[in-house]
């Protein structure tokens, strides 16, 4: 029978905790660089937290998420270097997330504040109802800490007021943030909005737009569910309001939606969740799961998850790229990868030698259409 999981009282650890405070760009690097990210990766992430100025994680604790469909990685017991997704509730998943998104983000030196959907008060009060990590502050191993006792403490129960909850943010926000600071704001929830008003959904979508209006804002919204209502209604809200906002799945989801569209070729792996998770300006990232990517996009990819200090910019030609990469590949150690839920090499090479038109059917198809466009030949 599978193993169910709890992430409280599992002890997290990540350099953040023995790391300085991670201000100067460099040490971002090497934080982030200790925390599975590759150089370029890294140098990235390093330039992006510069300029945010918070990240809100607004967390739905709400009844439904004690639902035992969840999913949490973890370390396998048989193998020190591998990990595994285990069964686990859904508040487990919610929580587990919250938890390895307070490390990356005190590696990164980001301020952030994680706030429950239904706290303990309604008067919001730090610690009480929510906890901030700020590498500033010093010692980020007590704030995770603190983080960890909040969640144990506040399990599953009441309704999914999402609207009430994001307009008292928008309200705190509002005095303590005057510079006109970007916020990335991540919604993690599994379940459609309530209220006490009549259309709980339309408050709740303009509660969103009101919030995009008033912040320098990106806004994610992290679902911890697969039921088709609850999909639908965040799809329709992407589809619907022209907003800065990325829906996503979690990482077995996600990563078949890479698949689907022709992007299956590397491994969606949980860094790169992560980062998704908490929300990212670098419009590669937004293109996973909208298209098939192209030659140029691949090279840029292929250069974040493996491009070193001393590596030239790679190659934007098909089969010099190609080449590289499967010699990265094989260098590489074997990463998470959701779409399998196992242990692989970073690359499908197989895939990627289709996604860059290399295989030989497309070479023929190449040299064919080549041939009948000199004759003059061209099918109708």
């Amino acid at each position: 029978m599978p193993k169910t999981s709890s992430v409280f009282g599992h002890g997290f650890s990540g350099v953040a905790w023995e790391a300085e405070k991670p201000h100067h760009p460099g040490l971002v690097v090497k934080a982030m660089e200790g925390m599975g990210a590759s150089w370029t990766m890294a140098n990235l992430m390093a330039e992006e937290a510069a300029g945010i100025a918070l990240r809100v994680f607004l967390l739905d604790n709400s009844g439904s998420t004690q639902s035992p469909d969840g999913h949490v990685l973890q370390s396998d017991p048989h193998y020190q270097a591998s990990r595994v997704l285990v069964p686990a509730s859904r508040w487990d998943e919610i929580a587990a997330m919250a938890l390895d998104q307070a490390e990356w983000n005190a590696a990164s030196g980001v301020r952030c504040e994680f706030v429950l959907l239904n706290p303990p008060s309604s008067s919001p009060q730090e610690g009480r109802d929510y906890v901030t990590i700020d590498a500033a502050l010093g010692n980020t191993k007590s704030q995770v800490a603190q983080l960890a006792q909040l969640l144990k403490k506040n399990p599953p129960r009441g309704a999914t007021p999402l609207a009430a909850r994001l307009r008292q943010i928008a309200a705190r926000l509002r005095r303590e943030v005057k510079d006109g600071g970007r916020i990335m704001l991540s919604v993690v929830t599994d379940g459609i909005p309530t209220s006490h008003l009549h259309d709980a959904k339309s408050e709740f979508m303009q509660e969103l737009r009101k919030f995009a209006s008033e912040f320098n804002t990106f806004m994610v919204i992290r679902l911890a569910t697969d039921e088709n209502d609850v999909v639908d209604y965040y799809n329709r809200i992407d589809e619907e309001l022209e907003l800065p906002l990325d829906i996503l799945d979690d990482l077995a989801g996600e990563a078949k939606e890479l698949k689907d569209c022709g992007n299956g070729w590397f491994a969606y792996t949980p860094l790169l969740h992560r980062i998704r998770e908490g929300g990212t300006l670098a419009k590669l990232f937004d293109l996973l799961d909208e298209r098939r990517l192209q030659l140029p996009e691949i090279a840029q990819l292929l250069e974040l998850l493996f491009r070193g200090p001393e590596d030239p910019p790679f190659p934007r030609n098909a089969s010099e790229l190609y080449t590289l990469a499967e010699a990265k590949c094989y260098a590489s150690a074997t990463v998470f990868n959701g779409r399998c839920q196992r242990m692989t090499l970073p690359l499908d090479l197989k895939e990627l030698k289709k996604a860059l038109g290399l295989t030989t059917a497309q070479r023929i198809r190449k040299h064919v259409l080549r041939a009948l466009c000199c004759s003059g030949n061209l099918p109708p």
